[in-house]
């Protein structure tokens, strides 16, 4: 005789159900990604508005700035401070070549007011040409042991170098008169300490090269 296996009942089976949250079921899980930011239809700029850019990447120009300045890709091309940006920081890529092209034109630039206390800025008066103050800072003997190599020596009377304690100057030269005015942003230094070491260098080789001239 061949018995049937009972049919299992669910004993939970005549109370009511609660209805299903299809809102729930089908919402988009967010997951970890990029920022939600409005994307402009027009080229990549280094001028953002302040409003869009804090709006948009929740920072402001400074605070990028100065992100940019203390970070590992401080002296990278637009590429690199893009990449950075867009990893490290969840920015969209045309927010991110915004950034970076804000950054490259700040640091390219003359930076009268310094964006963090790691910079410094020192102007002197040589008594002698734009031309010839050019020529004597272009020389690389006079910066000591110190100094690493010269980034970039361009037309405009403008000098960069970096130094071995992964430091950067750069030397702007303008006309006064009879006299070279020069303009030198020290900047990417790490302490307090260092910073008066680099003001007192600096004070020092302009003081030699102010009495060299003027003989």
């Amino acid at each position: 005789m061949i018995f049937k296996r009972k049919k299992k009942i669910d004993i939970f089976g005549d109370l009511p159900q609660a209805p299903e949250n299809i809102e729930t079921k089908n919402r988009e899980i967010k997951k970890s990604g990029r920022r939600a930011m409005l994307v402009p239809d027009t080229p990549f700029t280094d001028d953002p508005a302040a409003d869009k850019l804090l709006a948009n990447t929740a920072k402001q120009r400074e605070q990028w700035l100065e992100i940019l300045d203390q970070s590992e890709v401080r002296e990278a091309d637009q590429e690199g401070i893009a990449g950075y940006l867009e990893s490290n920081y969840r920015v969209q890529q045309w927010w991110a070549n915004s950034i970076a092209l804000m950054y490259l034109k700040w640091r390219a630039g003359s930076k009268s007011v310094a964006v963090s206390s790691r910079n410094i800025r020192l102007v002197f008066e040589l008594p002698t040409s734009v031309g010839l103050g050019y020529n004597l800072l272009n020389a690389n003997s006079i910066y000591g042991k110190d100094l690493k190599r010269t980034l970039k020596s361009v037309t405009d009377e403008r000098i960069v170098l970096s130094f071995t304690d992964e430091t950067r100057a750069t030397i702007l030269f303008k006309k006064s008169g009879d006299s070279c005015e020069v303009i030198v942003e020290h900047e990417f230094i790490a302490n307090q300490i260092m910073l008066k070491y680099r003001t007192k260098y600096w004070n020092e080789l302009f003081a030699k090269m102010i009495e060299q001239v003027s003989r």
